[in-house]
């Protein structure tokens, strides 16, 4: 808790009194008795003294980061000094949470900066009618956004501005948006926008949880009708403990992540990953998470309580009985022969459906010309019919549309090697649904880089090395539409197959890949996004990539009795229906996927449209999903079971492979040639990228096997040359070149490695020339003195010195000989006047911090030498 003894840095707490001080100058705050000098005090010069009525004391309920509370401080120092239209209040804490509100965005619907240790994040909503043009559904439109100087950076675009927003922020919208869409009223269908901005990030303070419930806070505070409070919380399991709002380390190290929301009763959303959880933990984990959001929740109501609008009247798209019941008379049989005729394809239940809404909205409009919202309403009201015919022939008869039982599925088709130009493909088919999958290999460097505002600079960035890309052409649908480019649910629908899929991917030390995967929904009849699981599991054992099991992922779905928006009454009356169809998720109350292998979940997202389902529920679906998930891959197992033993050769060639060999440092700069010349050699011979690491002696080839192969052992072959001369051993050399100060020479082995032979090297007496003593052809034995690639011979280390001559290397070091072999330097003789120091007395008296007065002494005479 924070306590009145914690200081803030002298400069803030000056500028805060100063602008006190001006406040008092000007009548606009009364002058306090006592002004301590710590957060509380500050706090009464920001706000005013506290009404212990109507604002909650501080040091009760505020547990705020001192680093939190000094942003603020700040950011208030900072102010023009203007009468104060409506004091910020500091309310609905939650451990080291609070929210912030009436001081940002204030002329929206409503608006809320919650803070978390560094993180903050404002979160505004706004809603407005439509007026006439109103639909049968909320237009609801979510963003997420994170600033760049939100990590303190300045954006690497060309115009230094934000992206238009990246994929985790799609994804982080799409969470916000399946938590708060359930909870509007229906028939509430003004458009309404909600923004959520980071505006300040912190990395063990997760900014997503942050948003939610700022999103849930902004909501509450608001006129906009919404049935919350919702909390949301992250759950880690590490080490085999569970753990709620984790750090980014630990959330790093764990084998489960969840993201979990719910209000008191029931579950809104769940986005989770793990290792091959089993169903008995998740299930743990999710009761864990459900009791860690409770405390959320109240203080949210708490919010509310305190400083909520009253919620606004609105216009309500509402089927009234009159209509609804004409609506069952001119539609319910129909539909429920159409649901009846256990007819499979997707067409013909399209056909019947749309033959049925017809004559329902023809019928309604002759019989109520002159209703408000007609085509809304009967629109709204043909849906229901198509409801109740759902409901009520799955729940009395256990009857799907298909003719299935409540927890079969649909006929599978499995199919491999479908594109001969891809190292693996395959064909999975549930029904009417239908995925084709490719995976293609590379080298490591052709990863993804994925840059955000958390991470922009390149050499912050990370590759990615697997990827999964999901497509979904509008022809799978049977419709016209745009061709090309990725909306919202095209990412949110790959970024679940990819956590689904990631688990089983071996690390890039074993399988040294870069890994693309791509799904093209090529039939869309529900769960497109579980059906490319299944498919890119088979084609990654296709193309012979390591998994460590095969992934399937299945759907199931809910179908409730009763007015499904009521959100109060416990569930009791229900059935859980596996591998939906599209119409069974659209009329449905629940899109549950969960994927997986057979010894446990790798990925779950839960989609509901009431408000809210109860955990067991979702439990009990769980159990269910495990149990179609085996036939799944016991099926998927007849047409490949294991992943293929090689890699498969395409007609352009295998895959770039990558390889790192490292080799000795010394060695490097015979490798690399004068002016890289060796390197461009190796590389023309072998087809080989080559890159070399000066400091670390690590090569990295990249090229196909065979390729790579022949680097190697040109690499090799260049290393076992330059390691041919030992030191102390002796060979013939033969000179083929020399120069002033010294002679090239090579071997006469059949290797002819090169060596070099200093002018100092030749004798212990002075060599005035080296042209007496060498010439071109001359075969004379050296003794190495320096072994590697340099190669260094010494011909004086074959003979004993003379008495008072150096020695040779051979016997005391290259540069003890180097040094004794030159001529002496004769000392410098010392001034007059000048200090017996040595010969360098002079320059060190020249330097000395004396006045810098000009005498004709010493050190003047010693300039002008």
């Amino acid at each position: 808790m924070l306590t009145t003894t914690r200081r803030l840095p002298a400069r803030i707490v000056r500028a805060h009194q100063l602008h006190h001080q001006q406040l008092v100058r000007h009548g606009l705050i009364q002058r306090p008795q006592t002004q301590a000098r710590t957060f509380l005090g500050l706090r009464e010069m920001l706000f005013g003294k506290k009404d212990e009525k109507t604002e909650v004391s501080v040091a009760e309920t505020v547990d705020a980061p001192a680093a939190a509370a000094a942003t603020i401080v700040a950011e208030t120092a900072a102010a023009p000094v203007i009468p104060p239209v409506a004091p910020a209040k500091l309310v609905g804490s939650q451990e080291d949470t609070h929210f912030v509100v009436g001081k940002y965005a204030r002329l929206a619907d409503g608006g809320v900066m919650a803070t978390c240790g560094k993180s903050m994040v404002l979160t505004t909503a706004v809603s407005m009618p439509l007026g006439r043009s109103a639909k049968d559904f909320l237009p609801l439109m979510v963003d997420y956004r994170v600033k760049y100087y939100a990590t303190g950076k300045i954006p690497d675009t060309a115009r230094r501005t934000e992206f238009n927003g990246n994929d985790d922020e799609i994804l982080q919208s799409r969470i916000i948006d399946r938590v708060i869409r359930p909870l509007f009223p229906r028939g509430y269908v003004d458009d309404t926008q909600v923004i959520a901005t980071v505006q300040s990030f912190d990395a063990d303070n997760d900014s997503l949880i942050l948003a939610v419930n700022s999103t849930s806070a902004a909501l509450c505070v608001s006129d906009i009708p919404w049935n919350g409070p919702v909390g949301c919380v992250r759950v880690v399991e590490v080490d085999g403990q569970l753990i709620a709002n984790p750090t980014a380390k630990q959330k790093e190290l764990a084998t489960l992540n969840i993201v979990y929301a719910a209000n008191e009763e029931r579950t809104l959303m769940i986005e989770a990953e793990g290792e091959q959880i089993s169903e008995k933990r998740m299930a743990e984990a999710l009761r864990f998470a459900h009791a860690a959001i409770r405390p959320i929740i109240d203080n949210q109501k708490q919010l509310m309580k305190e400083h909520g609008k009253p919620k606004r009247t609105y216009a309500s798209v509402q089927v009234p009985v009159n209509v609804m019941e004409k609506a069952k008379e001119l539609g319910l049989e129909e539909a429920h022969a159409v649901l009846g005729s256990a007819k499979q394809t997707k067409k013909e239940r399209q056909d019947g459906e749309k033959h049925v809404y017809g004559k329902i909205i023809s019928g309604l409009r002759a019989e109520f010309p002159d209703a408000a919202y007609e085509d809304a309403m009967f629109q709204l009201a043909a849906h229901d019919v198509f409801q109740l015919a759902l409901r009520e022939r799955i729940l009395a008869n256990d009857t799907r549309f298909d003719g299935r039982a409540a927890d079969s599925i649909r006929t599978l088709v499995t199919e491999t090697d479908v594109l001969p130009m891809a190292h693996g493909s395959s064909v999975f088919g549930r029904g009417d649904t239908q995925a084709l999958c490719s995976v293609t290999l590379g080298p490591l460097d052709r990863g993804l880089k994925v840059r955000s505002a958390v991470v922009d600079h390149s050499e912050e960035v990370e590759l990615k090395h697997a990827m999964l890309h999901y497509e979904f052409p509008p022809y799978c649908v049977n419709e016209t539409g745009r061709v090309g480019g990725v909306n919202r649910r095209m990412v949110g629908h790959g970024a679940l197959a990819e956590k689904a899929i990631v688990p089983v991917i071996p690390s890039t030390n074993d399988f040294p890949y870069t890994i693309r995967m791509t799904s093209e929904t090529m039939g869309s009849d529900g769960s497109s996004s579980m059906a490319t699981v299944c498919g890119v599991s088979m084609a990654l054992m296709a193309a012979g990539v390591p998994v460590t099991s095969p992934v399937a992922g299945i759907s199931v779905g809910l179908v409730t009795a009763g007015d499904p928006f009521d959100g109060k009454k416990d569930i009791t009356n229900y059935k859980l229906i596996t591998d939906i169809l599209g119409t069974e998720d659209h009329y449905g109350d629940m899109d549950f996927k969960v994927a997986g292998t057979e010894r446990g979940i790798t990925a779950i997202q839960l989609d509901v449209k009431l408000p809210g389902v109860p955990l067991d529920i979702l439990i009990e679906g769980i159990d269910q999903a495990k149990t179609a998930r085996g036939q799944i891959l016991k099926q998927m197992s007849k047409t490949i079971a294991e992943p293929r033993k090689q890699i498969k050769v395409t007609p352009t060639g295998l895959a770039d492979l990558r390889v790192n060999i490292s080799v000795p440092v010394s060695m490097i700069g015979s490798i690399i040639g004068t002016g890289g010349s060796n390197i461009r050699s190796l590389e023309q011979q072998s087809g080989c990228s080559v890159t070399i690491d000066r400091k670390d002696g690590l090569i990295t080839i990249v090229g196909t096997t065979e390729n790579i192969e022949k680097a190697k052992a040109l690499i090799h072959e260049q290393t076992a040359q330059n390691s041919f001369f030992k030191k102390g051993d002796k060979y013939v050399m033969r000179v083929i070149e020399v120069l002033d100060f010294g002679a090239i020479l090579e071997s006469t082995a059949p290797t002819k490695n090169r060596g070099f032979v200093h002018i100092t090297e030749l004798s212990h007496n002075r060599v005035e020339s080296i042209h007496t003593e060498l010439k071109v052809g001359d075969e004379i034995e050296f003794a190495c003195i320096q072994e590697g690639s340099s190669g260094k011979m010494s011909r004086k280390a074959l003979s004993p010195a003379p008495t008072g001559a150096a020695t040779s290397d051979a016997t005391q070091g290259e540069t003890d000989t180097k040094r004794s072999s030159y001529p002496k330097r004769r000392p410098r003789p010392a001034a007059t006047g000048s200090k017996p120091h040595g010969p360098r007395a002079s320059n060190i008296h020249r330097r000395s911090s004396s006045p810098p007065h000009r005498n004709n002494n010493s050190s003047n005479n010693n300039d002008k030498k």
